[in-house]
């Protein structure tokens, strides 16, 4: 299908990005295995059946991307070696069996070696430390129950927004922050580096009204991240700083418009929620503060991206869905 740009939910055109992100990966370790194992002087037989299983339609998890960004890193760093080694690991990735949604701690991924690429590819900006750590004992198996019953909710009331966020995220990592290393605490995360991982502070949302918000602010960034595959939202140089509307400090004009938009998302998730009569008292009355929030937040942040973004042609069309959508609310 054509990847369109509605503001809406939409699990069709989710498949579809999820699709042409898992081939360009095929397409790309194509590339980089041949040329490596020019070097190597072997062939990569574990690699080429990877992106053959991909192009087919197979599924591999997050750290399959992780340890493809990590071997074009090394080999651009003159790292043969050190890519030969990824390129062991990467052989060893098994596809995901089935479609059911993954949702574990960081601790309890089996490999440390994925644990520790995990922790790598979220903390890469120098000047915004990202530390996340794994919720220890029995708080990891109660976090883990919880976002499930989060989940769950969100499947009962707004079933299109789940089916996007099925399509978009193969695995849910539940995180604790390193208050004292971040300098801030966080909600959540996600990287293009690790397409089809999410990354959530549980200890954030303690309510299934704010893991939905959650759910629906972390899966919208990893939305806008599939639409950048063939230009950015916005041509701003990294080291432009202005206001953010979600932030204390100074960011670049991709963070904030990633901000903007995805809390025009909260709001319209915040809004399905409350119109599918499912909330009563206190959930009720949460989910509106939520709203509000979300609403005054938005306008902040659009101010900001309408009077200094450059935005691309991709950038445009979505900030203006989300801008027509949120417009009556002003």
């Amino acid at each position: 299908m054509t990847i369109h740009f509605s503001f809406l939910p939409d699990p069709i055109r989710a498949r579809a990005i999820d699709s042409r992100m898992r081939q360009g990966l095929a397409d790309s370790l194509n590339y980089v295995s041949g040329e490596l194992g020019k070097q190597v002087g072997k062939s990569l037989d574990g690699v080429d059946e990877l992106v053959a299983a991909t192009s087919r339609g197979a599924v591999y998890p997050p750290s399959t991307f992780g340890l493809y960004y990590e071997i074009v890193s090394a080999v651009m760093e003159d790292g043969h070696q050190a890519a030969e080694t990824l390129i062991n690991e990467l052989q060893s990735e098994r596809k995901l069996d089935g479609n059911e949604l993954n949702v574990t701690t960081l601790g309890g991924i089996e490999s440390i070696s994925v644990q520790k690429r995990y922790q790598r590819l979220m903390d890469t900006d120098p000047n915004t430390p990202f530390t996340i750590l794994s919720p220890a004992g029995e708080e990891a198996d109660d976090l883990v129950s919880q976002f499930k019953s989060g989940h769950r909710r969100l499947r009962e009331t707004i079933p299109v927004l789940a089916d996007e966020f099925e399509s978009l995220v193969k695995e849910v990592v539940l995180v604790v922050g390193d208050v004292e290393s971040n300098g801030y605490d966080f909600a959540g995360g996600s990287s293009y580096m690790l397409w089809g991982a999410l990354f959530i502070n549980a200890e954030r949302h303690k309510s299934d009204v704010a893991l939905i918000e959650a759910i629906a602010h972390e899966s919208a960034h990893s939305f806008l991240f599939g639409m950048t595959y063939d230009e950015p939202l916005v041509l701003n140089a990294d080291d432009e700083l202005l206001q953010s509307p979600l932030r204390d400090d100074p960011r670049p004009m991709d963070g904030i418009y990633h901000a903007t938009f995805v809390l025009a998302r909260m709001h319209w998730a915040m809004s399905a929620l409350i119109d599918s009569g499912k909330l009563q008292g206190i959930e009720l009355d949460e989910a509106k503060a939520a709203r509000e929030r979300d609403r005054i937040s938005f306008f902040d942040g659009y101010g900001t991206v309408s009077e200094f973004a450059k935005m691309s042609e991709t950038g445009h069309a979505l900030m203006e869905g989300a801008y027509s959508y949120m417009e009556p609310f002003q």
